[in-house]
């Protein structure tokens, strides 16, 4: 399998960036005891000479503490979901957006407006989260920063304007369920498509038309239906 294809079946199943997921178990200090069940990721590979590896915890500032590798558990696949990471203009990549997965208690997901972030895909019944995200590379050429899919994420459901701060330098976001259930990459694909559809219905002259013809749940869905019916994809947000 080429470098490419290996990128593109990641992006598609899902992948783990950052390091493996693990859960801290098994600490008896004070402080330790606190950090009993937390989530977090693994910075190096091999342990110290303590036998320690670096963790960066869920919800902690620090670079990460050191823990010794019979304090930590792998977190089985089935508790990792899938989000969607939309990529900004510059970046380069081989999809538009790709699939990365995080633990189904991370504090992304126990933490988060269960509203999400999205005003019209609250009304279409499927909540999104969109946080901005660190690049991949540097973004400071002209437009490199450009994310189209998360302006349109951003809209007002009345006039079809997102805020300025998501119509200029967005840069790679991060889209998920604030449930913790999964958003697969053609759920993704869908979302999007319903948004370059209705982005037009909102070119009309202003005062013309109702956009709460087109931003409800049956208008999404059905849009979603033909989507999966015409390319016979599995769905998550159906």
């Amino acid at each position: 399998m080429s470098k490419s294809e290996a990128a593109r079946t990641a992006a598609l199943n899902g992948a783990v960036e950052g390091g493996r997921w693990v859960r801290i178990t098994g600490l008896t200090s004070a402080a330790g005891q606190k950090l009993n069940g937390k989530v977090g990721q693994v910075l190096n590979t091999t342990p110290n000479e303590d036998g320690r590896l670096q963790v960066k915890i869920d919800g902690d500032t620090s670079s990460g503490k050191l823990i010794k590798e019979a304090n930590i558990t792998d977190v089985p696949r089935n508790e990792l979901v899938k989000t969607c990471r939309l990529s900004a203009r510059g970046e380069d990549s081989v999809l538009e957006h790709k699939v990365l997965l995080f633990p189904k208690d991370h504090s992304m997901f126990t933490n988060c407006n269960p509203k999400g972030d999205s005003l019209v895909m609250a009304l279409c019944g499927l909540p999104l989260a969109v946080k901005q995200v660190n690049p991949y590379k540097d973004l400071s050429d002209f437009g490199a920063t450009d994310n189209q899919r998360a302006t349109y994420l951003m809209i007002d459901p009345i006039t079809g304007f997102a805020p300025y701060q998501w119509q200029t330098k967005v840069g790679p976001v991060l889209v998920y369920r604030p449930d913790g259930l999964d958003l697969n990459f053609y759920d993704m694909v869908c979302v999007n498509t319903y948004f370059f559809e209705i982005i037009d219905l909102y070119a009309r002259e202003p005062g013309t038309y109702d956009p709460m013809k087109w931003v409800n749940p049956t208008y999404f869905q059905r849009i979603v239906r033909r989507e999966r019916d015409q390319f016979n994809w599995i769905l998550n947000i159906i």
